[in-house]
């Protein structure tokens, strides 16, 4: 294990902890749930997580759940 970031529960969540593996991988661990990525996903995650946190705070619920609905 190379670096690890703890994020705090909160009323509906478990804690979140982010980890950086020396094998070029990232795990992202939530209670017994855990979803490791390699490093060539990373950037690709983190485009779609910045923009889902963009969605949330701008108020577009909309946007987040047709995006949602396109299963």
């Amino acid at each position: 294990m190379c670096a690890r970031w703890q994020i705090p529960a909160d009323e509906r969540r478990a804690e979140l902890v982010v980890t950086m593996l020396i094998r070029d991988e990232v795990a992202i661990r939530q209670g017994d749930a855990e979803i490791v990525t390699s490093r060539a996903q990373l950037s690709e995650l983190a485009d779609k997580l910045y923009f889902l946190d963009l969605a949330f705070r701008s108020d577009a619920r909309d946007v987040v759940e047709a995006l949602c609905s396109q299963d």
